[in-house]
């Protein structure tokens, strides 16, 4: 997958931004968002459609983001009609766009100054706009009600990569003219658009390139010329009328229908994230947790390091840690914002070349230079030492927009956070027996019952839409995910005091990883045991953690008077390839896997949890088929593409 450049723009007399390499205007000198608001909103009925829309959701694809006006005029009409038709059945709107030529934050910011009227919505974009790093972004805002999926890259590439379940409502046929940007406007373009269309979908599009009507009209969409906004002439909608062999976009019902209620059978952090965004999207849910309390397993860790592992190359493994790490940061401060209290600093994770090996990796990811300087550069030992604020020998790379967070803290908020929502209850020491799938009443919904023993060791079983499997190291459990390959690795924590390492401000890893102060404490970790059990805490091992880090850092002075004071095991879920295990289980509808994290919880549970409540919601998701294809948790049953 190629590495992306930002688009080379200037500023006319007029102040419109003006891509330098097409030669085109990003919006009309007349007035951007008047245009947008009378080409894309009005033209595909829009704000009027929403009142009635049938669905929870409301999707657009737009073919060319540039500087998001777009999007930012629709967020902001989606907002007032929300206010306006509180009790409409529409609640959510997803926007996907596309862009191969982003602009970089410097240049957006300058060129979102002209909508004065739109500020506070520029300025949360801005927050959250991402690096120019291939694949989709998911941008969450107001409260998770819209939601902006920026597609970094080639239009015609990603849009065969986007679910069946993505079906737009309306496409915003957007980009440079057909004239100047002729890559854009391939036949596949408008193949993919009626394959991602249903029968209620409408087009717009400011130009009327005899190209762009053969295409849409080649490809089932019924035309039609109306006027165009300020001095061009005229400009064509379309509507998609469905071939009649195409049953179910002639039916109407293109709409997955929603789960009623879900079971999640964990109490870590992956369940209580797919909890909360469950909750979001309104689906009802109940945890069911076979210890007494949340995050009892892995994720009962003091802290853990927020990073993604990037590799040289733009693997899919890579591009799905980075999308995943972008989205965990936002995720995480959107619900402190929002009053739940847990541990986080984004203070940074310093990288080191302790090894030669490592050298020579950190130097080749330097060296083909795909990921932006804003997500990870290079440090020799002296800026090293600076950055942590402790003396280090070696010097290596700094992720300065990562850091570190408490996921015991966070599942505790979480339980606390879900417990205010009517949607949402919670089984503790209840211990699932089996699983079963149950006839459905209705077609479109499976039904399944879960067994188990309750706190009080009487047998219970409860009838749910689906269940998701999310117990990390015990997601093998059971007769229908026993065949899953998840390994069962112990590793321990030490948790120690070191008055001379109070001034690290930063993440350090090596082999392991040390972490800043929390409550007076460092987290110290962490071994790798594939033989053990049990989840038993050793002393050797605190030693072995201790030894770890001399080794690996040169004996450094400030780490001398280290002092352990406790320590905690668990196991982690892990799989062959390294990858998380996401999606459907078996041939019966309605059970799904979300686990094989691995180390990595704190990072992926976030993303994946959003992916797989979309789909249980029958909501756009944000993952690229192949990627999906990739984690897929029946993966092991069939080839898949190599990432």
């Amino acid at each position: 997958m190629p590495s992306l450049k930002h688009a080379n723009i200037h500023f006319n007399q007029q102040g419109t931004p003006v891509a330098t390499d097409f030669d085109d205007i990003y919006f009309s000198n007349d007035g951007g968002l008047a245009e947008t608001d009378y080409v894309f909103l009005q033209q595909n009925g829009l704000p009027a459609r929403w009142q009635q829309h049938p669905a929870t959701h409301f999707h657009i694809i737009e073919t060319g983001f540039g500087t998001g006006a777009n999007f930012l005029l629709s967020w902001q009409k989606f907002r007032q009609y929300r206010q306006q038709h509180a009790a409409a059945q529409c609640r959510h709107l997803y926007f996907s766009s596309f862009e191969k030529y982003p602009l970089s934050r410097s240049d957006l910011t300058l060129a979102l100054q002209v909508h004065t009227e739109l500020s506070e919505h520029c300025q949360l974009l801005l927050a959250q706009y991402p690096p120019a790093v291939a694949g989709c972004h998911r941008l969450t805002f107001d409260d998770g009600t819209v939601v902006l999926d920026l597609w970094l890259g080639d239009v015609n590439e990603l849009l065969p990569q986007l679910p069946v379940q993505n079906q737009a409502d309306a496409f915003y046929l957007d980009g440079f003219a057909p004239g100047k940007n002729p890559q854009m406007w391939q036949p596949q373009l408008f193949s993919q658009m009626a394959r991602l269309s249903c029968a209620q979908t409408t087009v717009a599009t400011f130009t009327c390139a005899g190209l762009v009507k053969r295409g849409l009209q080649d490809n089932g969409f019924a035309i039609k010329k109306v006027k165009g906004f300020g001095r061009k002439r005229e400009m064509l909608t379309a509507n998609f009328s469905p071939p009649t062999d195409n049953a179910v976009a002639a039916s109407g019902t293109e709409h997955v229908e929603a789960a009623e209620k879900v079971a999640i059978v964990g109490g870590g952090i992956a369940s209580l994230c797919l909890a909360l965004q469950l909750i979001a999207k309104g689906i009802a849910t109940e945890l069911i947790c076979a210890d007494a309390e949340v995050a009892q397993g892995a994720s009962h860790n003091l802290q853990g390091a927020v990073y993604p592992n990037l590799h040289p190359e733009l693997t899919q493994a890579s591009l799905l840690h980075c999308q995943a790490f972008y989205f965990a940061r936002h995720f995480y401060q959107q619900l402190a914002t929002k009053g739940m209290v847990f541990a986080m600093q984004w203070c940074g994770v310093l990288h080191l070349a302790t090894t030669p090996a490592l050298a020579l990796r950190q130097q080749k990811l330097v060296d083909y230079a795909n990921w932006p300087a804003a997500l990870v550069y290079p440090v020799n030992a002296t800026e090293a030492s600076q950055l942590a604020g402790v003396e280090l020998a070696q010097g290596g790379i700094f992720l300065p927009q990562a850091g570190w967070l408490s996921p015991q803290q966070f599942c505790q908020a979480a339980l606390v956070q879900l417990q205010q929502s009517a949607l949402f209850n919670a089984k503790f020491s209840c211990r699932v027996t089996g699983l079963s799938a149950a006839a459905s009443q209705a077609k479109e919904q499976s039904q399944w019952s879960v067994q188990y023993l309750d706190c009080e060791q009487a047998s219970q079983t409860h009838r749910y839409s689906c269940v998701v499997l999310a117990s990390g190291a015990n997601i093998t459990d059971f007769s229908q995910s026993q065949h899953l390959p998840v390994n069962r690795v112990r590793g321990q924590v030490s948790h120690i005091s070191c008055a001379s390492m109070q001034a690290l401000n930063t993440v350090l890893c090596h082999k392991g990883y040390i972490t800043p102060a929390l409550d007076g404490l460092h987290a110290v970790g962490a071994t790798f045991d594939r033989n053990a059990t049990e989840a038993y805490v050793a002393a050797a091992d605190n030693q072995e953690n201790l030894a770890l880090v001399n080794h690996q850092l040169l004996q450094p002075a400030w780490f001398s008077m280290a002092q352990v004071h406790g320590a905690r095991a668990a196991f982690r879920a892990t799989v062959p390839d390294h990858l998380p295990l996401l999606g459907k289980t078996g041939r019966q509808q309605g059970l799904y896997v979300l686990g094989g994290l691995g180390a990595r919880g704190i990072l992926l549970a976030p993303l994946l949890a959003e992916t797989l409540a979309c789909e249980i919601a029958g909501q756009p998701q944000p993952m690229a088929n192949v990627v999906r294809q990739a984690i897929a948790a029946d993966r092991f049953n069939k080839p898949v593409a190599t990432v």
